[in-house]
């Protein structure tokens, strides 16, 4: 375990899961302000890995942990370089 929590790998399961759903939410989301900005190409990605990543969350986080780590990483990374694109997209709730 480490200083500011568990690493993915130690994780149960159903945690696992959660982090890869969460993560193709994200990204299929963001492919969708992607595409409202122009950019086919990002968006066209980010939506393939999200509903990739949807579609098999659930295996990959009980019979393939080292993949379901790298995917998991490798999704994080679209994450990043959408939100250096557009710096401008709200992270979090905004109120009106």
């Amino acid at each position: 375990m480490s200083v500011v929590g568990p690493f993915f790998y130690e994780l149960p399961a159903a945690e696992r899961q959660a982090i890869l759903e969460r993560l193709a939410v994200t990204l299929e989301r963001n492919a969708r302000w992607a595409a409202e900005q122009g950019d086919d190409a990002l968006e066209m990605v980010m939506r393939s890995v999200g509903t990739a990543l949807l579609s098999v969350a659930g295996d990959l986080a009980t019979t393939d942990i080292t993949l379901a780590q790298d995917v998991a990483a490798r999704a994080v990374n679209l994450i990043t370089t959408f939100h250096c694109r557009y710096p401008e997209y709200p992270v979090g709730p905004t109120l009106h």
